[in-house]
């Protein structure tokens, strides 16, 4: 891992008072465009126009671009924040990092260009203090500047909406052994999903909350509760994400800045998705009160507990077991291709959806006694920075669903599959580890254990895929994990650390017998990093 530290020092900090919603704001002039990139955007960036009610002594506000996206996440639409603020009298400024051109930047990248544009509108504003608004990923490309890249003395106040401060299970999964081939095939495996999952961001947090620079920024943190319903991007992300989440980020990840402050969940009134935490009508009335320059002390966060809040330069942070009631298949699709699961008696529901990278494959299931499901297709809606938000959905509710063994059909021509089941009722798999970063030599072996809540199960049949993520697809397959049951019935397995530093994935598909003989399956992804000898991750 880069570690680029400038010590300078300063302080800042704010005041705030509790508002009531605005419904509705003026449309504000289009920003002008400071092309400081001649053959792209990255790098780009816009400075909004004058209001006629300015108050210069408020500060400047740079609103930054969250995961695939770019500066017209608070332009576009009626209902923005650049009108808001417009409105209210602030000067505004925007940025364009690497995701604008297309692929998306890890924090390295779009850090270092992000420091250079925040001195650049500090310095076109007559050097006034900063306060950043970032969305999603935005917010931890800003912490990487402020801390590694020496832009910390021009940012008094940082407002994230949605942050995945640890990282995000769906970047984990995008690397699984069932879908990395969907993520390869749609372009979804790039430098920042890479540096999302929870086990890099373990080690990032590791190295960076200690930093003095976070000492001179207040940084807020916010979380959505909701999707943006049946065919959204993020709606089947709630069976993936641990607890409760906005369909993209959890809010343990968004709530997850041990030095960070709480700002908000939601609006108060209504839940909101990923997307609609940049809404102006949402959440403007929740930041604004929070927008100023006063200074303030030591740092500290409410919401976390004690635990949670302990971060040591090398030791990463609190890890949570990964939790799944889930049936993950995958594969490629070149003709006509099947795959199989079995679901035990007694399931409430199964909600599955089935994604393909073209919306000319065509799925279905057929249940144990021959009948066929066919799939209500569409594509979907939403916040195209979701993980598969660009797949065709495949989705299949069963109420009920028989015993015994499932059969996925699907044809298509050079494509690829991801089917996410999620059954109501039966039995959790449950992987517990203490550690999700690894280092060779303090760190001989991995570990960890594999459970079965809900049933005592009484045979374990298949074993778990070793993967390592590449940042540009083609993931290494590295063989199969043994797990073997002790008399408590958890299932435990140790293998030595690969020596090679990156992130890997271990893919449990679990078939179970239960009490009464009927076979089960589960699947659930454990991700884990390994550093080289010093603790970096190359």
């Amino acid at each position: 891992m880069k570690r680029k530290f400038v010590k300078l020092a300063i302080s800042a900090a704010l005041l705030g008072a509790m508002v009531v919603p605005q419904a509705a704001f003026a449309a504000a002039p289009a920003p002008a465009l400071h092309d400081d990139n001649g053959y792209g955007k990255f790098g780009d960036w816009y400075t909004g126009a004058v209001p006629p009610n300015v108050d210069n002594s408020k500060p400047v506000i740079l609103f930054v671009q969250g995961l695939h996206s770019d500066y017209t996440t608070w332009y576009n639409g009626g209902d923005n924040y650049y009108d808001a603020a417009y409105n209210a009298g602030y000067r505004t400024a925007f940025v364009q990092l690497k995701d604008a051109d297309g692929g998306g930047g890890d924090m390295w990248t779009n850090g270092a260009a992000l420091a250079d544009v925040i001195r650049k509108v500090s310095s076109y504003y007559g050097g006034s203090k900063i306060n950043v608004i970032a969305h999603s990923k935005g917010g931890i490309d800003t912490q990487t500047a402020l801390v590694y890249y020496g832009a910390y003395p021009y940012v008094n106040v940082v407002h994230q909406l949605s942050t995945p401060n640890r990282g995000s299970e769906l970047a984990d999964l995008s690397y699984g052994s069932w879908t990395w081939w969907i993520g390869w095939i749609m372009g979804q495996q790039d430098d920042a999903v890479y540096s999302l999952q929870t086990s890099y961001m373990n080690n990032f947090r590791g190295w960076t909350d200690g930093a003095t620079e976070n000492n001179y920024t207040r940084t807020y943190m916010s979380a959505g509760t909701g999707d943006d319903g049946w065919f959204s991007a993020y709606w089947y992300a709630h069976a993936v994400l641990p607890g409760s989440d906005d369909g993209a980020v959890s809010t343990y990840s968004a709530l997850g800045l041990p030095n960070g402050v709480y700002s908000f969940t939601d609006n108060g009134s209504q839940r909101l998705s990923h997307t609609q935490m940049t809404y102006a009508s949402k959440t403007w009335w929740q930041v604004k009160p929070k927008l100023g320059t006063t200074s303030f002390a030591a740092l500290t966060n409410p919401m976390l507990s004690a635990s949670a809040n302990k971060t040591s330069l090398e030791g990463g942070s609190a890890v949570l077991p990964e939790l799944s009631s889930n049936i993950m298949l995958g594969g490629l699709i070149d003709g006509a291709t099947t795959n199989t699961f079995s679901l035990e008696s007694g399931l409430k529901t199964a909600t599955v959806d089935i994604m393909t990278a073209s919306t000319d494959s065509n799925v279905s299931l057929i249940s144990p006694s021959g009948k066929v499901y066919n799939a209500s297709k569409a594509q979907a809606q939403g916040d195209t920075a979701a993980l598969f938000a660009k797949a065709s959905h495949n989705v299949i509710k069963i109420d009920k669903p028989e015993k015994g063994n499932w059969t996925l059909q699907a044809e298509g021509s050079q494509d690829a599959y991801f089917m996410l089941a999620q059954v109501e009722g039966g039995t959790q798999a449950k992987v517990t580890t203490t550690k999700k970063v690894h280092n060779p030599v303090k760190d001989p072996t991995v570990s960890f254990d594999v459970n079965l809540q809900g049933v005592k199960a009484k045979g374990l049949v298949k074993n778990a895929k070793l993967i390592k993520a590449n940042q540009n697809g083609h993931n290494a397959m590295l063989g199969d994990i043994s797990l073997k049951q002790d008399s408590t019935g958890t299932y435990k397995t140790a293998f030595a650390t690969p020596t090679e530093p990156g992130v890997y994935n271990v893919s449990f598909d679990i078939t179970g017998i239960n009490e009464q003989g009927e076979e089960f399956t589960r699947s659930v992804n454990y991700n884990f990093a390994v550093t080289d000898a010093k603790g970096e991750l190359k």
